[in-house]
């Protein structure tokens, strides 16, 4: 397999590609599961092979006569003998030469209502109604092939086709399987070979990836280590959680091939055995090769992926610098400038996070199709943290409210609505502020940020009871949290608690005798409890550490 390459079109789960085999008559579209698999002959061949098989001998038509002029002979012959069953099958496959499926149609159906069981019409029909887009036909005459013609392997294998290209994966798998099992000595290796990558394709589809790599491996002993069935054994190996008993063949595959697909899938491999530095090492592979290659979309991605792996190591600098380059590569990649905005967004640095998550937001608005919305919604969350950080609040707000519309996941939706919250608390929106800080408390009780959000809001609109249990459970989750016991007593002091807020008071100037705040606070516990004398040496204390307030306190009551 010297300087082997794989096929150029992308990794895909599902896909149809033109693929005819040449069986007991003509094969049909080969459903390919996972990478191009083979080139296919081209329609004028097929069509002559199917002339020449429904006729049981050689075309009768000249090689160098023009195909206008012979398919004006083939339709002088039907309409001179038009109870001639070949001379319809004949037109028929013209037609079919010609692409011009409706009227191959036309030409196959008349055969069929001159003999319902010729075999040939069916399966010209069912070529035709494939060729003109209608599927549900096409699965209808193969269905007839294959039921009038149960020992046929060519109706069974393009009856899996069309239910592969109908999406019914289950059914295409039996299609597939009945063709393997009436595959007889006749069958050429190359079509069980097929068979077995179409039947693989569809195991793939239901998540069955054991099944699919022994589907490939069958393929592979029929036809030999063919570049694209090594990888996608391989890939379906992965998938099955068996990724490491593909790596000597994949090895074996990067060694000779040039392909950058093979690296990544090796870094997969390594990664889901947890080896982190083998992974690095064959993902940056990838990266040269698609640099090699020229391909900077495939080198963009797989530097997204290099950094996302880095990521996930804590490696944040070098995730940060995968990203860059992989937005310099694909300036028009939305997910690399929104890994890129993240990456600086975590690691403290808002203001940078700003100019790729907006230019992501752009892309991800103009993007179509199943899941936009949701990436929107990921970016805006991005972009209303950032401006969250940067105290930005209205910025936050809308922001937040845009991701909130958009997210699919609860758990995002619940992050943007803590944004809402804490960003209408910011503008003074405490009514607001508290719908949104509640439904994340609620959601998260044990979350102790949560809570205390919650109880802040509460605070902010007299609601002094509620603020307190919100602040005890705050406290429970997070017994150290100085903030939340802060805040707790504050709270007892609005409410009249003042042995509880002295007590919190107590505990904290005890912990943080540096802090004015609790001294300052339990001043006023202690004075309200009628212990001035108490009450003014926490004021002198807090006076000592700069805490103005308290020097006032104590010109008014002493």
């Amino acid at each position: 397999m010297s300087g082997a390459t794989l096929g150029q079109q992308p990794r895909s789960r599902q896909g149809v590609g033109r693929a005819w085999r040449k069986g007991r008559w003509v094969g049909a579209v080969l459903f390919v599961a996972s990478t191009a698999f083979a080139s296919a002959p081209e329609w004028a061949a097929q069509a002559e092979a199917l002339r020449s098989q429904m006729r049981g001998g050689e075309a009768s038509v000249p090689e160098r006569e023009p195909p206008d002029a012979a398919l004006a002979a083939l339709e002088a012959r039907v309409r001179s003998a038009p109870e001639d069953l070949n001379a319809w099958l004949d037109l028929g496959a013209a037609y079919l030469e010609a692409e011009r499926f409706d009227r191959a149609k036309e030409s196959f159906l008349e055969a069929i209502a001159l003999d319902y069981l010729a075999a040939d019409a069916h399966f010209g029909l069912g070529l035709s109604e494939y060729g003109r887009g209608d599927f549900d036909a096409a699965l209808f005459a193969f269905s007839e092939v294959a039921r009038l013609f149960p020992e046929r392997f060519d109706g069974h294998f393009n009856r899996g086709v069309a239910l592969a290209r109908l999406r019914r994966p289950e059914a295409a798998v039996a299609a597939f399987e009945e063709a393997l099992a009436q595959a007889g000595p006749e069958t050429g290796a190359q079509a069980r070979a097929d068979a077995y990558v179409g039947l693989a394709g569809q195991l793939i589809a239901l998540g069955r990836f054991e099944a699919a790599a022994e589907a490939y491996a069958e393929a592979i002993a029929l036809t030999g280590d063919a570049p694209e069935l090594v990888y996608a054994r391989a890939e379906a190996l992965y998938r099955a959680g068996r990724g490491i008993e593909a790596l000597p063949a994949l090895n074996a595959l990067e060694a000779e091939s040039v392909d950058y697909r093979v690296s990544a899938l090796r870094a997969d491999i390594y990664t889901q055995a947890g080896q982190t530095d083998y992974a690095l090492r064959a993902l940056q592979r990838a990266v040269r090769r698609a640099a090699e290659a020229e391909d900077a979309s495939a080198e963009a991605n797989l530097l997204i992926r290099l950094g996302l792996l880095q990521r996930s190591l804590g490696r944040e600098a070098a995730a940060t610098r995968a990203f860059g380059a992989a937005a310099q590569r694909a300036p028009d990649s939305g997910e690399a400038l929104y890994n890129l905005g993240l990456s600086y967004l975590e690691s403290g640095q808002p203001d940078r996070a700003l100019e790729p998550l907006e230019g992501a937001l752009m892309l991800q608005l103009r993007a179509q199709g199943e899941g936009a919305r949701a990436a929107q919604g990921e970016v805006y969350l991005a972009l209303a943290a950032a401006y969250e950080q940067l105290g930005r609040p209205n910025e936050a707000r809308r922001s937040a409210e845009a991701a909130a519309s958009r997210l699919a996941d609860a758990a995002l939706r619940l992050e943007a609505s803590a944004i809402l919250g804490r960003s209408l608390y910011a503008l003074g929106e405490f009514r607001g502020a508290l719908l949104a800080l509640r439904e994340v408390a609620d959601a998260r009780p044990e979350d102790a940020n949560a809570q205390l959000w919650a109880g802040l809001a509460h605070y902010q609109r007299g609601e002094f009871e509620a603020a307190i249990a919100r602040y005890e459970r705050a406290v429970a989750l997070d017994p150290n949290g100085a903030e939340a016991r802060l805040n707790l007593g504050a709270a007892y002091l609005a409410a009249g608690r003042y042995e509880d807020a002295a007590l919190v008071y107590e505990l904290l100037t005890t912990q943080f005798r540096e802090d004015p705040d609790a001294f300052y606070n339990l001043g006023w516990a202690l004075l309200s409890q009628g212990r001035p004398d108490e009450a003014r040496q926490a004021w002198e204390r807090a006076v000592e550490l700069g805490f103005e307030p308290a020097r006032a306190a104590l010109s008014q009551f002493f």
